[in-house]
């Protein structure tokens, strides 16, 4: 048993050496991708599983039992999740749900050394213009007390819109 434990840990040493840029947030998000595609909140709650059964493992605690149940903030993991598609780690599918993209994909089978499906379909202009569609639906039917205080965001974001239309009228 301790064997097998010793082998596991020193293979996952060495791959967390050659990986370590996709330590912390990163390799939790992939690593619950790796079952398939979730929004937000269903990587939040696999990473709390994970978490959690992490520590029925460990009899002892993981990390001096500090982070029993450990689930990261709406404040963390969006961040990371846009930070991650920008990187083409990851994928934003038409319905809001994420993806592992090739780039992760392959990172995900070399970590673990196991070969899973390739998942999704790379961003479109038109596949884009349909998930914003179907947000700004979204925000259509909701009461307008629940909208005030983003409306700044809302500006922001319509002046960027106007800004794009107008530079393809330019050219």
């Amino acid at each position: 048993m301790w064997k097998k434990w010793i082998d596991f840990y020193g293979e996952f040493q060495d791959n967390m050496q050659r990986f370590g840029k996709f330590g912390g947030l990163r390799l939790w998000i992939l690593c619950a991708l790796r079952d398939g595609q979730k929004n937000g909140v269903e990587i939040m709650d696999a990473i709390q599983e994970r978490h959690e059964k992490l520590h029925e493992r460990h009899p002892y605690g993981y990390h001096g039992g500090k982070h029993r149940g450990w689930r990261p903030s709406p404040g963390s993991i969006y961040p990371m999740l846009k930070k991650m598609v920008e990187e083409d780690l990851i994928i934003k599918m038409e319905d809001g749900r994420y993806d592992l993209a090739a780039t992760g994909q392959e990172f995900v089978n070399e970590m673990f050394q196991k070969e899973t499906p390739q998942q999704g379909k790379r961003f479109t202009a038109e596949s884009a213009l349909k998930e914003l569609d179907s947000y700004v639906s979204y925000l259509e039917d909701l009461k307008e007390e629940k909208l005030i205080p983003h409306r700044e965001e809302i500006g922001k974001l319509a002046e960027r819109l106007k800004k794009l239309e107008k530079s393809l009228h330019e050219n």
